[in-house]
């Protein structure tokens, strides 16, 4: 397996979606390419930022009724 290859399939790597032989293969490549473990882990770390950002902060109110009212008018047949 080479980078480009790893590219393509991390995404389903990271959410085990994904079958054995890949996952095997995507992990012996992992082992002896640093580049591509350092892409994994500031994916993950991403990742992890995403959802802790996302649990701390509230959409405010005004915003979701502001969306809601644009979402009709733009929508509405």
């Amino acid at each position: 397996m080479d980078c480009e290859e790893l590219i393509n399939l991390i995404s389903g790597y990271m959410d085990d979606d994904i079958d054995a032989l890949m996952r095997n293969m995507l992990e012996e490549h992992l082992r002896i390419c640093e580049k591509c473990t350092a892409l994994l882990h500031t994916m993950e770390k991403t990742v992890c930022f995403s959802r802790d950002a996302s649990k701390r902060r509230k959409v405010p109110e005004r915003v979701i009724k502001r969306v809601h009212y644009e979402i009709r008018i733009r929508y509405k047949k």
